[in-house]
């Protein structure tokens, strides 16, 4: 007996679909861990890995549901709709896997032009799929009979099979023509096995029909490449692990060099601050029981020497915070010629005399005045001359030259040249000189004071007013530093004469002064100083007591007002605001001075913006002093 026709066309049209299942599981278990780790940051080559997965699991989909309704569909239209979207889909993968080719080639190009490449590649399909979706009116790739026989049409191998293969070579060439821009060579070697696979499994599928291994193929090559990439991914880990314990290490190095840095600093700040201070105390109490006057005046002129140096410590100690916060501003003024000499003669030369050494001071006539800060300025000088009469020993030679360079645009060119014949310094120290607190012993012994900030402050300083610092030097032979600066000229202004200053003092005499100050001893020495001046002095302790005095006093009583900033009860900030506040003439005009040891610049902003009229750093210079109040006093 005949077999019915619908039990032959069952086994003719008998596709196996497991190897398609597992494919598919395979696929969605690669999604998924993809997905996880969407949180992570990855690169483009990725993110487009895990689109390809999306399209692998509906290229899976779609061969499924076309070889289930080849065994099962008896309907002509849904096995015809069926059968049209799988061949539309046959050359997908392939293209989707060229596309991801070049993303991995050209992984550094802008999203923008990647996407705009990925479209012109796109474009073949696209024309494939709209030929192939026609299959229900023109039998181009496939013919289904009303009984439900199959035929192939006349594209379904040129184009349908041709397009895989057209696909799977572009890609195999673009790889190969590549090889060295793809990176790491896993993903070069998992390209080339997909096309290639992709190419031959194809036909293998196509002469043994109902063997569905083309995606079976699909995914072991992708279990290879996930085997690959996590290897890949151990070893990037690995090599982040270990880069980022070397970190650790040069991290731990440096807080234990800092560590030690820090009680290296402190320490030799105790010396350095001990030191002077060890003499003042000492010499203030030999000097109160001396009757020799002589003698009282030698202890006084160390006790000098001593405060200035400890001052200069304060100071460079203060400079350095500046410019390790980028607080270090510059005041720029005119500054002559004739005021950096006398600058210099005051207070250089007398270390050079002091010691013997012969002093060679010597400036171009290239400009009588220039536009500096003239204090950082000198600054850069005395510190660079400091350091030649120290390490120069008695007899030896100090030079301190000056030539023109050429200008650089509006601003003219100096170069200044301080050469020694002393001590000199070694190579190691050189490579070391502007590193703050570094020192080298010197072959004149330890008499030679110093705070190894010096030369970092200097260095800062000339790389703030845009010039350069070179230095020569040998040890036993000498050095030579020489700073190139480019300032802008200026014009010379009228400047106070040696009897100008003298008259401060005159203009002083009567003055009422209030003196607002918690500390004692300052109080006394203050007081003292004013009244030298024959100024007439009433003191309040704290800010509170100062506002009760102005408020007390008649309209005008008080000539000036020198206000300390730190002060218990009410401090000098608040204070000043109470009397500029206060309901009374004189109170918005009468000059308040600040009087005060914090000499940075913010402390300086605070007290001009509380309405303070001149800002005096302490220890107070009893010149400037009387200065600034006879500028103020009307």
């Amino acid at each position: 007996m005949k077999a019915a026709p619908e039990e032959i066309r069952g086994i003719k049209r008998m596709w196996h679909v497991e190897t398609d299942f597992f494919a598919l599981a395979v696929f969605m278990v690669m999604l998924l861990k993809e997905h996880s780790l969407k949180k992570e940051k990855r690169d483009v080559p990725r993110r487009v890995f895990y689109y390809v997965l999306v399209f692998s699991i509906l290229y899976d989909c779609i061969d499924i549901v076309s070889s289930t309704a080849q065994n099962v569909f008896t309907s002509w239209w849904a096995y015809q709709l069926s059968m049209t979207i799988y061949v539309a889909s046959m050359p997908l993968l392939a293209a989707v896997w060229v596309a991801y080719a070049f993303v991995l080639i050209h992984k550094d190009y802008p999203l923008k032009k990647l996407y705009r490449y990925i479209t012109y590649i796109m474009i073949p399909y696209v024309l494939y799929v709209i030929l192939a979706l026609s299959n229900p009116f023109t039998g181009l790739f496939f013919h289904l009979a009303a009984d439900m026989e199959y035929s192939r049409g006349i594209f379904f191998l040129p184009a349908g099979v041709g397009s895989m293969m057209f696909y799977s070579a572009v890609g195999l060439l673009i790889v190969l023509w590549n090889w060295k821009k793809i990176d790491p060579r896993t993903n070069a070697i998992l390209l080339i096995a997909f096309f290639v696979t992709n190419a031959i499994f194809i036909w293998v599928q196509l002469a043994n029909p109902g063997w569905l291994i083309i995606n079976a193929s699909y995914a072991v090559v992708y279990i290879w490449c996930d085997i690959t990439v996590e290897e890949q991914r151990r070893k990037e880990l690995y090599m982040e692990i270990n880069r980022k314990n070397e970190e650790l290490e040069v991290a731990a190095y440096k807080a234990e060099s800092i560590a030690h840095a820090k009680s290296e600093f402190l320490s030799r700040m105790s010396h350095d601050i001990r030191t002077p201070m060890n003499a003042i105390i000492g010499l203030t109490h030999l000097a109160r029981d001396e009757e020799d006057l002589q003698v009282v005046r030698e202890y006084l002129h160390n006790i000098d020497t001593s405060s200035t140096f400890l001052l200069g410590l304060i100071n460079d100690i203060l400079d350095m915070s500046k410019i390790e916060n980028g607080e270090l501003t510059l005041r720029e003024g005119p500054f002559t010629k004739q005021e950096f000499e006398d600058s210099i003669n005051t207070v250089i030369r007398p270390q050079m005399e002091e010691k013997e050494i012969h002093f060679v001071f010597r400036l171009s006539d290239q400009s009588t005045c220039i536009w500096v800060d003239r204090l950082r300025f000198s600054q850069i000088f005395f510190n660079l001359l400091s350091n030649a009469a120290k390490f120069t020993p008695t007899g030896g030679t100090v030079e301190f030259l000056s030539e023109s360079l050429e200008p650089r645009g509006e601003k003219i060119g100096i170069c200044f040249t301080i050469r020694d014949n002393g001590v000199g310094m070694s190579q190691e120290f050189i490579d070391h000189m502007y590193d703050p607190f570094s020192q080298e012993r010197s072959a004149l012994g330890d008499t030679v004071k110093r705070t190894g900030l010096g030369l970092p402050i200097v260095k800062n300083l000339v790389d703030a007013m845009g010039g350069e610092i070179s230095v020569n030097s040998q040890l036993g032979k000498g050095t030579e530093f020489t700073v190139k600066l480019y300032v802008p000229v200026a014009e010379e202004e009228k400047q106070e004469t040696e009897e100008e200053k003298d008259t401060s003092t005159e203009k002083l005499k009567g003055d009422r002064i209030l003196l607002v100050e918690d500390n004692e001893i300052n109080i006394y020495v203050a007081q003292i100083i004013l009244e030298k001046a024959g100024c007439i002095v009433t003191v309040a302790r704290n800010g509170e007591e100062a506002v009760k005095l102005f408020q007390e006093s008649d309209i005008y009583q008080f000539d000036a007002i020198l206000m300390d900033v730190r002060m218990p009860i009410m401090n000098g900030l608040d204070a000043t605001r109470a009397i500029r506040r206060m309901d009374r003439p004189d109170a918005p005009e009468v000059p308040i001075i600040a009087m005060t040891a914090d000499a940075f610049d913010e402390e300086r902003r605070n007290t001009l913006e509380a309405g303070m009229d001149y800002h005096l750093s302490k220890p107070i210079n009893p010149s400037i002093l009387y200065k600034v109040l006879a500028e103020y006093i009307q």
